[in-house]
């Protein structure tokens, strides 16, 4: 079992997220979640946990990077070998777009063309907490975002 713990309201310089030593557990780096009512063919890629579990409660697939800095060749595999359309949806800040850029590219080295979703501000969990409609809400970011950026076919294994 592994457990990531997010500050509600960290103080300046501290973290917003806490994990276990790697003597308690493994960390697994990525996370799966499935919605109750799944709704969308597209996989959701988050930064972290809480954002993936916002995902699903708009009806879609996640795969929550356990950190910004996580989103390297191992993770860009297990996304490669996914045969739904990925759509990015790190956090709107300078990690995020920095792990966003550095797993994408990743990703289009494996012939993967991932969908990236402009949060403006914040993150997943903060977009759904201040939405209406959570789940018009994302479906529509996602339809512009692959309407702007098509995604590549999956290629055959």
């Amino acid at each position: 079992v592994y457990a990531q713990v997010r500050v509600p309201h960290p103080g300046p310089d501290r973290p917003k997220y806490l994990n276990p030593t790697a003597t308690l557990a493994p960390n697994p780096r990525v996370t799966r979640v499935r919605p109750m009512d799944h709704q969308h063919d597209e996989i959701v890629v988050t930064e972290g946990t809480i954002d993936a579990l916002s995902a699903a409660a708009a009806g879609y697939r996640a795969v929550g990077v356990l950190s910004a800095a996580y989103g390297d060749e191992a993770v860009a595999v297990a996304l490669a070998r996914l045969p739904e359309p990925l759509v990015l949806a790190f956090d709107a800040d300078d990690a995020g777009r920095m792990a966003t850029a550095r797993l994408s590219a990743l990703l289009h080295a494996k012939d993967r063309n991932p969908i990236q979703v402009d949060l403006g501000t914040g993150d997943l969990n903060d977009a759904m907490r201040r939405s209406d409609d959570w789940s018009a809400r994302l479906e529509a970011a996602v339809e512009r975002s692959m309407a702007s950026q098509p995604p590549t076919p999956v290629p055959e294994r």
